[in-house]
């Protein structure tokens, strides 16, 4: 029987696990396991809302071991360390602490991206980051005892009208505008719960983006209408601002002055794990991804797959295919085939990226473009961009557990954002 691992259970991971336990592990042509560091799977576009206390990770995690028995495959919770291509081994501490080698007929690397800092001073020191759940939770805690302390300081009459939250945001991505707009309204929702003095005006927040503007990824007019939306919402967006330096009173800039802040978050840039650099010999980017065949095998070995923001996929038109979850998701389909299309001895397909578009969720609107066979393009703005970003979602759900349990979690997510706000936000000194 075939022994195919994956490593990793984000977007692209545990889609194409939960795709060949459907059709591999159900009729014992193969088993399939899938490790992971943690024991459950969330999003990543959607981080900014757990930090923002918006989305309620309790209701909307997928447990792997619960996922794996459903679709027939085994999941083994522990961290990637070696690999040992000679001997088609890899090497995981488990949440143990034990030390495990596994060995493997096919590999999939799907183990995602994390932050680059780009190697600017104090960065990882003063920064938070925003890669995993856990981070998003400790910022999120990070933003409510901060809320809390200033709260403490407005009733004992200590505070003048000059002071304020300073919060920046280096990065002008999606994540760094998302992030944004959730802030006003986690304010409101703080004072809203007993806070009565806490709103949006004692908020100062700042997007930071070293290029000419936001949003890259979108048309110039998109990004432009957004640029505008968060300065409605009372968000400092400062373009063509380089950072050389982060210090613990703020970023310092290339040129001009300090950016105070007493909150630091780093959400530009994007690199695979330092360890997969030339990884047991494989090729890497200067990004540490993992180059790629069209095939999406590795240059180096044909055994070994990558997809994901791990992934190194050269396209036609030049540029390499870009980490995000829409990518993952259609790497998984074309990994599903291939390995199906070993198993069977039949010709290989070739990975082509079709960019479908962008939405930018800005807490209660939304706005983007959508590709039509990834050509023809629409700009959406207000609550119909809003619904096609929930479904993206949705449809995300729906390929992992089923449309109709994809409804239920989505119904059980309306009732617990209705109240979930109200814990958080309460019972702090």
């Amino acid at each position: 029987m075939q022994k195919i691992i994956i490593i990793g259970g984000g977007a692209g991971g545990l889609e194409l696990a939960t795709d060949l336990g459907d059709k591999l592990g159900k009729t014992d042509k193969a088993q399939i396991t899938l490790i992971d560091k943690n024991s459950y799977h969330l999003w990543k576009p959607l981080l900014h809302e757990v930090a923002t206390g918006v989305l309620d990770e309790q209701v909307d995690n997928i447990f792997y071991a619960a996922q794996g028995q459903q679709h027939n495959f085994e999941f083994t919770q522990g961290t990637f360390t070696n690999l040992d291509r000679d001997q088609k081994q890899i090497t995981i501490i488990n949440h143990q602490d034990e030390t495990l080698t596994i060995d493997y007929d096919i590999l999939v690397i799907a183990i995602g991206s994390t932050s680059n800092d780009f190697g600017t001073p104090g960065v990882k020191e003063h920064c938070i980051f925003l890669d995993d759940q856990n981070a998003a939770i400790r910022l999120r805690e990070t933003l409510i005892n901060k809320f809390t302390s200033f709260c403490s300081i407005i009733d004992n009459d200590q505070s003048s009208e000059e002071d304020k939250i300073r919060i920046a945001i280096v990065g002008g991505g999606a994540t760094g505008v998302e992030l944004a707009s959730e802030l006003p309204h986690m304010v409101e929702t703080f004072g809203a719960c007993g806070r009565n003095k806490m709103c949006s005006d004692l908020l100062d927040v700042s997007v930071i983006e070293a290029t000419d503007r936001i949003l890259p990824a979108l048309p110039e007019k998109t990004a432009a209408s957004i640029t505008k939306t968060l300065e409605k919402q009372g968000i400092h967006v400062l373009t063509k601002t380089m950072i050389t330096k982060a210090e613990s009173d703020g970023f310092y800039p290339k040129e001009g002055d300090t950016i105070k802040a007493d909150i630091m978050i780093w959400t530009a840039g994007v690199k695979a794990p330092d360890y997969l650099k030339e990884i047991a010999g494989l090729e890497s980017s200067r990004s540490n991804q993992l180059v790629v065949k069209p095939t999406l095998q590795t240059s180096r070995d044909d055994s070994i797959f990558v997809i994901g923001d791990c992934a190194y996929a050269m396209q036609d038109n030049g540029h390499a295919s870009p980490p995000t979850a829409q990518a993952a998701h259609q790497m998984a389909k074309i990994c599903y085939e291939n390995i199906i299309n070993i198993l069977n001895n039949n010709p290989l397909k070739s990975f082509k990226y079709t960019d479908n578009g962008t939405i930018i969720s800005l807490h209660d609107t939304a706005q983007g473009v959508v590709k039509i066979a990834g050509k023809s393009e629409m700009s959406v703005k207000g609550w119909f961009a809003l619904i096609i970003h929930r479904l993206l979602y949705r449809m995300h759900q729906a390929s992992l557990l089923g449309i109709f349990k994809a409804i239920r979690f989505a119904r059980a997510s309306k009732v617990m954002y209705k109240t979930k706000s109200t814990s958080i936000f309460s019972n702090r000194d």
